[in-house]
């Protein structure tokens, strides 16, 4: 089956790197429209077709891409984005602590939903075959930093089929954000009544947690972070950013933009998703303990990501056309992407003031609560105060909902997958 590619139909001046200092539509004037090309291949395409007219997807309305977030790493970053395919070549799943399979395994996307059947799940965790303090190159995943788009573009120029076809005046695309190896995953839930939402979810295989008093607190592996962006008759209306057990909402007109894309900030180590650059405070007053964000390596997930539709009142995904051999299984797993917390017998772990130093790895996107009707991710009854603008400095401190882990592992059921609800005893 051939993917058909809604490009634009001509190539607008102008590249943001990510090194750039544009901050918003206004300093960046010439980014008023996207291209959204879902890799190398696609934006050659562009520049070798004379006319793009087909749609992206026969399933994801194009206003999806178009809204895509971009994504600001930190620049100091030890822990980068990383494939989910390849996190499962350096794990083995675990029944709380006890090994269930050999190592040698192939444990795939495909087939990883079947450790279901061990006890529904709920104990299994995908457990590291290395020491994770010796820092092994697939848990800190450099070979995934975004590269620089405006030398991926000039590698397309010299790469094009056609060297005689006209050129932009400039040489130059309109491509905003670098590509990462690893891909992003996209699921789009549609609500009803007009109301779609966008969840784009990132994978690291490690998040390092925060030091108080010198002290490191909430290591562990496997790491999954969001982004909702909710539309509103194709119109982007709101956007929530994960942090930790809680987060953030704002409306669309108050979050920073390249062109009409919504900018977002990924903390050092945490991986927490921020709506600003700087100093972020949070659980512990004065500042104790708190993430940093900076204008690091700019990302567009959308240049590489698995695509996918998902109905949250039947609990079914189904791998959008975009990316139609996308794998689906792995999404149903109901376990855990890293090793359970250590036992305090182990020399890696310690324990001060009730908190671990290594805690459980998080659950997948299917527990990050994709049915919920308001914008945020916390429970109905709990306030969800959505922000109509941007501080010049972190001038609030973040308030969370009351919740286990990384937001995951919720005490109701109201959040837990309808496929999982009707489960006897599964809380």
């Amino acid at each position: 089956m051939t993917t058909l590619f809604n490009l634009p139909s001509r190539l607008l001046s102008g590249v943001c790197t990510w090194t750039t200092l544009c901050r918003t539509q206004r300093s960046c004037s010439h980014a008023t429209e996207e291209a959204r090309p879902n890799s190398y291949n696609a934006l050659k395409l562009e520049l070798d077709s004379p006319a793009n007219g087909s749609n992206l997807s026969q399933d994801i309305p194009s206003y999806v891409f178009d809204f895509a977030p971009l994504v600001h790493l930190y620049s100091g970053e030890k822990f980068w984005p990383c494939d989910i395919a390849e996190h499962l070549e350096h794990v083995t799943p675990n029944l709380n602590y006890t090994p269930m399979r050999a190592t040698s395994d192939t444990l795939k996307l495909t087939n990883l939903d079947k450790l279901n059947k061990y006890d529904r799940g709920r104990f299994v965790y995908l457990t590291s075959n290395d020491d994770v303090e010796e820092r092994p190159d697939w848990l800190e995943g450099e070979k995934n930093i975004p590269n620089d788009p405006e030398e991926m573009y000039n590698r397309l120029l010299r790469d094009r089929k056609d060297p005689q076809k006209p050129m932009p005046a400039d040489g130059t695309a309109q491509i905003h954000g670098g590509r990462s190896d690893a891909p992003a995953v996209l699921v789009v839930v549609n609500k009803g009544n007009g109301i779609l939402d966008a969840f784009w979810f990132f994978f690291y295989s490690y998040n390092l947690g925060n030091l108080v008093f010198n002290v490191r607190f909430g290591n562990h592996v496997g790491d999954w972070e969001h982004c909702l962006v909710r539309f509103q008759h194709g119109k982007p209306k709101y956007v929530f950013l994960s942090e930790h057990y809680f987060g953030q909402a704002y409306t669309y007109e108050a979050v920073e933009k390249i062109g009409k894309r919504p900018v977002i900030y990924s903390a050092v180590g945490t991986h927490a998703m921020y709506a600003i650059p700087g100093r972020h405070p949070y659980i512990l007053p004065l500042g104790l303990l708190h993430d940093q964000t900076d204008r690091g390596p700019l990302w567009d997930p959308a240049l590489n990501t698995h695509t996918y539709i998902y109905n949250h009142t039947s609990d079914h995904l189904s791998a959008s056309t975009f990316t139609p051999h996308a794998p689906i299984e792995w999404f149903y797993f109901n376990g855990h992407w890293g090793d359970k917390f250590y036992p305090l017998d182990d020399d890696r772990q310690y324990m001060f003031a009730g908190q671990y130093h290594y805690v459980n790895g998080p659950l997948g996107p299917r527990w990050k609560h994709l049915g919920r009707r308001k914008v945020c991710q916390g429970r109905y009854e709990d306030p969800c105060v959505v922000h109509n603008w941007l501080p010049p400095e972190r001038s609030f401190e973040d308030v969370g909902w009351e919740g286990e882990g990384e937001g995951e592992d919720w005490k109701g059921d109201e959040r837990d997958p309808p496929g999982v609800r009707e489960m006897e005893n599964w809380r």
